[in-house]
């Protein structure tokens, strides 16, 4: 592997975790969830899923989080009517959060937004293609982005670029 190769998969590494800022702020997931359309909507409920389909500019917001795009796919679990995943399609799907400190901001964007909690029940909001998050902080552009709220990681993968900018406290 020659020398640019090789600094380029570490720095590509390095880009596969790490600090975003601060968390989202923590009462955002014990508010209820809100959504609009300017187009249809349709429900069904399948395999013990119930899932609400809309299209034509869609916003869903739960205290500051708001995710924008054409088309989005809401996932209940019919059991216990809990959101379990959210899928916004745009061009691009966008995304922003207030921070806990300083009432700072986290955006992102990408063709697709994903929204769900993983196996260890952490928030996990994915971009994919074309995806984007800014903070304060950072800033980072690639095909996907991983972004974990609370324990404020990063994981991105594909081409990317981006910038910290250090702060003076």
């Amino acid at each position: 592997m020659s020398g640019p190769d090789r600094a380029r998969r570490l720095a590509l590494a390095g880009l596969l975790c790490w600090t975003a800022g601060a968390p989202a702020l923590e009462n955002d997931s014990e508010q209820t969830i809100e959504w609009s359309a300017d187009g249809n909507s349709s429900m069904a409920t399948e395999n013990g899923v119930r899932s609400l389909r809309m299209s034509d500019n869609v916003t869903i917001t739960q205290g500051s989080l708001r995710i924008q795009g054409d088309e989005a796919l809401l996932e209940f679990g019919t059991a216990t009517n809990e959101l379990s995943r959210v899928t916004v399609r745009g061009a691009p799907a966008r995304y922003q959060q207030e921070l806990d400190d300083a009432g700072g901001l986290v955006t992102g964007s990408g063709d697709t937004i994903l929204f769900y909690d993983d196996e260890d029940g952490n928030t996990v909001i994915e971009f994919v293609g074309n995806a984007d998050i800014n903070s304060r902080d950072m800033n980072t552009s690639c095909e996907t982005i991983l972004y974990l709220t609370e324990l404020e990681l990063i994981r991105a993968s594909g081409n990317c670029a981006g910038a910290f900018t250090p702060r003076n406290d």
